[in-house]
């Protein structure tokens, strides 16, 4: 009966709180940050001295850092990569000395200094976060903004920087190019063609025959391509004497002008074609003839860098080709025409609106021939009639010239070449014979420009649609 009242008693105390048990001593303990925090920069470390002997110390990310025990009592901690983590130190009793954060980062100040140089106006930042650099700020052009990247490059891994520069100013380059030749050609030929024949020796016949044949198949004079020519001949029945004297005079004048006109971004590729393409066949195996195709016309191709002080470096590359007969080719009764081509490919640095001579060509030829017959052709005198003589001279000029612009967008109406052209109609097309309608001033459709867009009636003067700075 007493043990029931114990127990009864016991209940109630445990019920009241009266009676507490004791807690229990093996529950885990979470152990906070002991010691200041530690800040260290990329490849540099720190020495941390403790108050009391350790007997083990650690980092909980090797990767991120090293230790280095000196004695019980002086720390070494050197930073690998960026990053946090932290330092433990512990006595033989497994007190924790030290519990210290440490976080790990860029040598952004030194990083800073150097982008300092490039611009000294301070508007270029440079922030460390996790593994990578972030650069911010404000540059004048972008070859600015291209050596931030790369001096970065040398305290990361070009992946792990993100440039935020903003650069300000016009980063557009409009580039002409005036490609400029022309070719004069001079060609005289004189020659003495004849032929004689004799039969009036008994059954033999002499005869001389001198440069090419002066009567043809069907008794037909022979004609020698675009020369001038004079003909004369004797027959008795028994002589025969023909013959006939060519020259030529020539000359030829060839001029070429092609002004392209291209604008892109800075640091960036663009490309124009004003042409075409021909086709080529290609045979294959077992008879099969393949097309491919080859552009022609007027292309060019340029890639701009601003860097700094109104200054553009250019990548160009122009070039004009047209289709020629000369060289021709034929393959299989396909008569297959060459390209006469004019290229330059170079990079120079001029000042926007400045112009530079890129290329030039100075080029004379000549060819002097002279047939004769051997002994006959050298007389005095009569040797002229036993000569043909050829010449022939070719000179060409070429000069190609590029001028590069900083342009920005207009926000007025740019010119159209056909501003102002009006289709004729049948009266002026069979009646008057004009290949446009006349138009006065008047009759010209006017062309409303916002004000917000285009202040004071302001337009541009010329053909050029952009602004030249």
């Amino acid at each position: 009966m007493r043990k029931i009242i114990s127990a009864v008693t016991l209940t109630l105390l445990l019920g009241l709180g009266v009676l507490t048990l004791p807690a229990n001593t093996d529950a885990a303990k979470v152990i906070n940050d002991i010691g200041d925090p530690i800040e260290l920069t990329l490849n540099t470390g720190k020495l941390i001295k403790l108050d009391k002997a350790a007997t083990s110390v650690f980092i909980g990310n090797p990767e991120l850092a090293d230790v280095q025990v000196q004695s019980p009592t002086i720390i070494y901690v050197f930073a690998k990569k960026p990053g946090k983590t932290n330092l433990f130190a512990l006595n033989g009793k497994g007190v924790v000395l030290l519990n210290s954060p440490i976080s790990i980062r860029h040598d952004v100040g030194s990083l800073e200094k150097a982008l300092l140089d490039i611009a000294p106006n301070g508007e270029l930042k440079a922030q460390s976060v996790r593994d990578g650099i972030v650069l911010t700020g404000f540059a004048a052009t972008a070859r600015i903004s291209e050596d931030a990247r790369r001096i970065a490059a040398l305290y990361t891994s070009e992946k792990n920087i993100l440039n935020r520069i903003v650069i300000e100013g016009s980063q557009q380059v409009n580039l002409r190019v005036q490609i400029a030749e022309v070719a004069r050609s001079v060609t005289k030929q004189l020659g003495v063609n004849w032929e004689n024949l004799s039969s009036g020796l008994g059954n033999f016949s002499l005869g001389t025959f001198v440069g090419r044949d002066v009567v043809g198949t069907g008794n037909l004079i022979s004609r020698n391509g675009n020369t001038s020519s004079l003909f004369a001949g004797f027959n008795d029945g028994q002589t025969s004497i023909q013959g006939i004297i060519d020259a030529l005079e020539d000359e030829g004048l060839i001029t070429v002008l092609a002004e392209p006109n291209l604008t892109a971004l800075s640091g960036e590729t663009a490309s124009f074609l004003a042409g075409g393409e021909f086709p080529i066949p290609v045979p294959q195996e077992d008879g099969a003839i393949s097309i491919d195709y080859k552009e022609f016309g007027v292309s060019l191709t340029f890639t701009p860098n601003i860097v700094g002080n109104n200054r553009i470096n250019l990548r160009v590359k122009p070039e004009v080709s047209q289709l020629s007969s000369a060289s021709a080719i034929n393959i299989n009764n396909i008569f297959i025409q060459s390209l006469l081509t004019r290229r330059a490919d170079t990079t120079v640095e001029l000042a926007s609106g400045q112009s530079f001579v890129l290329a030039g060509l100075l080029n004379s030829d000549s060819d002097n021939n002279v047939s004769k017959t051997p002994f006959l052709g050298e007389l005095p005198i009569i040797g002229a009639l036993f000569r043909s003589t050829s010449f022939q001279r070719n000179e060409t000029e070429l000069v190609i010239i590029v001028t590069p612009y900083l342009v920005e967008p207009v926000n007025s109406r740019i010119a159209l070449p056909t501003d102002g052209y009006v289709p004729p109609n049948d009266k002026d097309t069979y009646k008057d014979g004009k290949s446009f309608r006349p138009t006065k001033d008047a009759a010209v459709p006017k062309i409303d420009i916002d004000p917000a867009t285009a202040k004071n009636n302001v337009k541009l003067i010329g053909p050029a649609g952009f602004i030249m700075e």
